[in-house]
């Protein structure tokens, strides 16, 4: 089996090594989290929401991450079907996307005070899909307008903390 030369090697089955070694490698950063909790303080009493649940919530993503990782190594290696397409090497840059990231970030920057974070972040969100080769840019941008208003609305609202309305100023 010849392996074309922009690709990350493969087994017969369609696993990359690699992928166990991610696997691994996200339990392990989650372990590390985990074990470094406790060091943080409790905060203030009337906080709605202590200065550690966002590091177990990142934690337990991590772990839930590995296990899925996991999971889908151990199923891609049983798997006896048609092949994964291969991977690019690590060191071929895609411009393309790097460029559509880059955009995401100043465009992020340059409309977050004006037309607010909603706004940006849409933006942010459907540029960022676009740079991971999204074939569907209408819901794309149902999904980044949603996910920044989701996001808004919860920082705002829930956690108490400002971020820019931008031109949703009297609305919201």
């Amino acid at each position: 089996m010849s392996v074309p030369r922009n690709s990350v090697p493969r087994g017969e089955s369609g696993a990359a090594p690699g992928d166990l070694v991610l696997a691994a490698a996200a339990a392990a950063l989650g372990v590390a989290l985990l074990a470094r909790i406790p060091a943080i303080g409790l905060g203030a009493g009337y906080d709605r929401i202590g200065p550690r649940f966002f590091p177990y919530a990142v934690a337990g993503g991590l772990l839930v991450l590995a296990g899925w990782l996991a999971l889908a190594f151990l199923l891609a290696r049983r798997k006896k079907g048609p092949h994964r397409p291969p991977v690019p090497a690590a060191g071929s840059l895609q411009w393309p996307s790097l460029g559509y990231l880059v955009l995401a970030l100043v465009l992020n920057l340059a409309l977050l005070e004006r037309a607010g974070f909603i706004i940006a972040g849409s933006v942010q969100f459907w540029l960022a899909a676009r740079a991971f080769h999204s074939q569907k840019p209408g819901r794309d941008a149902l999904v980044a307008v949603a996910l920044s208003s989701i996001v808004y609305f919860s920082f705002s609202h829930l956690l108490g903390l400002t971020l820019p309305a931008g031109i949703f100023e009297g609305l919201f």
